[in-house]
């Protein structure tokens, strides 16, 4: 037996299923509002990349550089450019916890990938004296990544679904 679908229903199927969720960047599609790709913030970025790889080298670690660089590139295109003040070298809190927690929403490995990747920055930055923002946002940020990764650690050895990650309020 054949079901007879008229015209309208037909197009508004269409529409639909192109309106669900593209693959692609998962940064744009994590960010909940419009967000202007921001090529200063990579600019700056790039600039202080070989002192980050020199850095990287005397403190080694499991994920390869490339991997680290690269998601710190595709999580700067997004972290808001607001002025000449703003800068990557001293991270606003609020920002940081907004944009990991729509990417975690949004793929949780990415989003994991990106705090361990932002924490690695950020001891560079005070390693080499490179933070340029004041102590407390310091602290807040790097509260923020330490509760994603602890959250991270005990939700995968429990078992329990990684989204839980998202429901905790960052301290700081």
């Amino acid at each position: 037996m054949r079901i007879k679908v008229g015209r309208n229903q037909r197009r508004r199927a269409a529409r639909t299923k192109s309106m669900r969720n593209q693959p692609g960047d998962p940064f744009k599609a994590a960010i909940p509002r419009v967000a202007i790709p921001s090529s200063g913030n990579v600019r700056e970025l790039e600039t202080l990349t070989p002192a980050f790889i020199c850095w990287y080298v005397e403190h080694p670690s499991s994920t390869d550089v490339e991997d680290v660089l690269a998601s710190l590139k595709l999580f700067f295109r997004f972290y808001p450019e607001i002025g000449e003040n703003r800068s990557i070298t001293a991270l606003d809190p609020a920002e940081v916890a907004a944009r990991l927690a729509s990417l975690i929403i949004h793929t949780v490995n990415e989003g994991i990938v990106a705090t361990y990747s932002l924490m690695q920055f950020q001891r560079f930055l005070e390693d080499s004296g490179r933070w340029s923002g004041n102590p407390e946002s310091y602290r807040a940020v790097n509260g923020i990544l330490m509760d994603i990764i602890c959250l991270d650690m005990r939700t995968t050895y429990s078992g329990e679904v990684k989204a839980a990650i998202v429901t905790s309020t960052p301290s700081g």
